[in-house]
């Protein structure tokens, strides 16, 4: 996997991965598991079946999905932006970048207070386009899936979440880490393009002497 790594001479280290697991744990238990088991008052609340018969079309479940991420994409991005302000920083995201280099568990590792108001977005999609719970279930799984992917620190070829349009890819975000400003976009890289904030990103791949990294995104 090594020649797939993007970031070569930053190696991961198990120092590194605890430290990592540590507050995940922390995360998963106090912070994310509450959250969770408030699903069941939500689907009460709400009255969302959970019966197989019910189940929505194949075909209507992947409009929700995709829904689902263009709706935590735009609170994403600009809350993102907010966190990297110089007020703010240092409070909150700063934990986040503790990894100049991310590896998978990185996706989760971050601040408690991020780990929420970043994390509201995910329950956004579920309020506006939820009609089942099993839509719930998959919809957790491609955002973990897709932010794990991001975080990964490897570019390996053939990865099916780049069949998802404009999606921005473990290169892309990698350098996020590595230069801690610009490419904000946790999925699609539309805002980033729109207001200029991947304008960075193209300048590193031009200096690299090589449309390759662009390609590749």
């Amino acid at each position: 996997m090594q020649k797939y790594k993007i970031q070569q001479n930053k190696p991961e280290t198990w120092e590194a991965q605890l430290q990592c697991f540590k507050l995940l744990m922390f995360s998963h238990f106090f912070i994310q598991m509450p959250l969770m088991c408030g699903t069941y008052h939500f689907t009460q609340w709400f009255g969302i079946p959970y019966d197989y018969d019910s189940i929505p079309p194949w075909y209507i479940l992947g409009l929700q999905i995709f829904g689902c991420f263009i709706v935590e994409d735009v609170w994403h991005y600009f809350l993102h932006r907010v966190l990297h302000h110089k007020n703010y920083y240092k409070y909150v995201h700063k934990v986040h970048h503790n990894f100049q280099a991310p590896f998978g568990a990185v996706a989760e590792y971050a601040h408690p207070v991020e780990t929420v108001v970043l994390g509201t977005g995910f329950f956004l999609g579920i309020l506006f386009f939820c009609t089942h719970f099993v839509q719930m279930w998959v919809w957790g799984l491609f955002r973990l899936l897709e932010t794990i992917d991001v975080h990964s620190g490897y570019d390996i070829p053939y990865n099916p979440m780049h069949l998802l349009p404009f999606y921005t890819g473990a290169r892309f975000h990698d350098f996020h880490h590595m230069n801690f400003n610009g490419n904000y976009a946790p999925t699609f890289r539309w805002w980033d393009k729109l207001l200029g904030t991947d304008q960075q990103y193209k300048e590193y791949c031009s200096k690299l002497g090589t449309k390759e990294g662009l390609k590749k995104d």
